[in-house]
């Protein structure tokens, strides 16, 4: 059996394999194909399917997250986790297997052995025909007097974080810091950490000094909440369109960017069109992502200009300091505007293999979903 409860706009690449491999099976099975937006319509189907084959395969795409009342402050990536978790554990004789977006999945917090899980790329391989024909940005404009980009889409708490120590530490003055979404609804930044589960130690009081700063010109900056990420179309998010009529002007005025990506503080992280966006935007990239989202990029043989770009946040796992490690590890290259013009005419070469390699990283999520899928015990 096969059933799409949902699907995901521009989906094609996971909903293709997704297909593909259940088809060539020839065991008792049931398949479900689901994308986790709205998140209680993750939740309702976990928890209210009556699941009666031996072996049940369930494709998610996009991030687990359950953000159950809307709480956009917490990365709940792990709950999703742990739901599936807890429904195979309640299904202790059926077999489940979950296809998903997300990398680096924490199996140390996996108690039921009966449930597996494939990886198939997260939403880097949306639109893989429309991204390969993209025009990469190579006439920078030098005359720009801003060093770098931030693009901040939809609230989550370390995009707030991480605007405000830009804006408490004099970052916005050689860089444009954008953030899509409802105005804040939280008036200082003490309330913010209020609401999130980070640890915070004594050694992060300059930090925190910082950011309470910041977070004052923060909020209810007018200028800073533009329109500028996604554009729907008859309702559906097409991200070439975006990229041509919103975001190629700030490539072409920029030469660095920190990259916000959807997940950040949880052990599993989803790589997005966010940072296939810098790639074709052929700017130095800082990934704010989860631990080891670099490391993969890397696995995928993109160029990271370890020798011009300190990305050693990426082993960092508090989530504070990942932050502070990222935007100050960086500062020269984030502030000093003829530095960074002057390093990134030396990488037009390395800017191009890395479009190239693009090109091919739907190859490689293709082999390695294959060669997963081909490991599963089944029953």
């Amino acid at each position: 059996m096969f059933k799409t409860i949902s699907r995901a706009p521009n989906d094609e690449f996971t909903f293709s394999i997704f297909t593909e491999l259940v088809n060539s099976l020839t065991c008792d099975f049931e398949s479900y194909y689901i994308w986790s937006d709205p998140p209680d319509q993750l939740t309702n189907f976990l928890t209210k399917t009556r699941f009666t084959r031996p072996n049940v395969i369930i494709g998610v795409k996009d991030l687990l997250d359950l953000w159950q009342d809307y709480d956009y402050w917490q990365d709940s990536v792990q709950a999703g986790i742990q739901l599936l978790d807890r429904v195979a554990g309640q299904h202790p004789n059926q077999n489940f297997v979950v296809f998903t977006s997300l990398e680096n999945i924490d199996l140390e917090q996996k108690t039921a052995s009966n449930l597996q899980f494939v990886p198939w790329g997260g939403d880097l391989v949306n639109q893989a025909a429309q991204y390969q024909k993209i025009k990469p940005v190579f006439d920078k404009n030098f005359d720009s007097t801003k060093t770098f980009i931030s693009l901040n889409r939809n609230r989550r708490a370390h995009r707030l974080v991480l605007l405000s120590y830009l804006f408490g530490q004099g970052y916005d003055k050689t860089g444009q810091l954008t953030y899509l979404g409802q105005q804040i609804d939280v008036q200082n930044f003490d309330n913010l950490l209020d609401c999130i589960s980070w640890q915070f130690e004594s050694r992060h009081e300059e930090a925190r000094e910082a950011m309470l700063a910041g977070y004052a010109k923060f909020y209810n900056n007018t200028d800073l909440l533009v329109d500028d990420y996604v554009i729907y179309d008859q309702g559906i998010n097409d991200n070439i369109s975006n990229f041509e009529r919103r975001l190629r002007p700030k490539y072409q005025n920029s030469f660095v960017e920190i990259v916000s990506e959807s997940s950040f503080t949880a052990p599993s992280f989803m790589l997005t069109e966010k940072t296939l966006h810098s790639i074709y935007g052929c700017n130095l990239p800082i990934i704010l992502s989860g631990v080891g989202a670099v490391a993969h990029l890397r696995e995928l043989g993109f160029d990271l200009f370890d020798d011009l770009v300190d990305h050693s946040y990426d082993l960092i796992s508090n989530p504070f300091d990942r932050i502070v490690g990222a935007v100050d590890g960086n500062r020269r290259l984030l502030t000093d505007g003829a530095c960074a013009k002057s390093v990134w005419l030396t990488c037009q070469d390395r800017f191009q293999s890395n479009i190239e390699v693009a090109k091919t990283i739907y190859q490689w999520y293709q082999n390695r979903t294959h060669n997963q899928f081909n490991k599963i015990i089944w029953s």
